[in-house]
C-alpha cells in the first residue's frame, strides 16, 4: 500500500511537471526578449559613453587650439621684445650709454 501511495505521488508530480513545464520554444522566446531588453539597456549606455567621449574630445580640441594660439602669441611677443631690445641697444650705443 505504501508503494502504491508513493507511486501515485510520483505520477502526480510527473503530470504536474508535464503540464507546467516550459517548452524549448517558449524558453527561446523568453531568452530573445531578455536579449532585446539587454541590448536596449546596454545600447543606451554605449550611446551615453560615446556622447561623453565626443564631449571630452571636443574640449580637448578646444584646449589644443587655445594652446596653439598662445604659442603663436608668445612667438610674436618674443619677436617684438627682441626688436625693441635691439633698438634700445642701438640707441644706447649711439648715445654712448653703457647699459651694463
Amino acid at each position: 500500500m505504501n508503494q502504491d501511495k508513493a507511486l501515485q505521488d510520483i505520477l502526480e508530480t510527473v503530470h504536474f511537471l508535464q503540464e507546467n513545464m516550459v517548452s524549448e520554444k517558449q524558453m527561446d522566446q523568453r531568452f530573445l526578449v531578455m536579449e532585446r531588453q539587454m541590448d536596449k539597456k546596454f545600447g543606451a549606455v554605449s550611446e551615453e559613453i560615446q556622447e561623453a567621449k565626443n564631449e571630452v574630445m571636443n574640449h580637448m580640441d578646444g584646449f589644443i587650439v587655445l594652446h596653439q594660439k598662445l604659442d603663436t602669441e608668445l612667438a610674436a611677443l618674443r619677436s617684438k621684445y627682441d626688436r625693441l631690445e635691439s633698438y634700445i641697444l642701438q640707441l644706447a650705443k649711439h648715445a654712448q650709454f653703457d647699459l651694463r
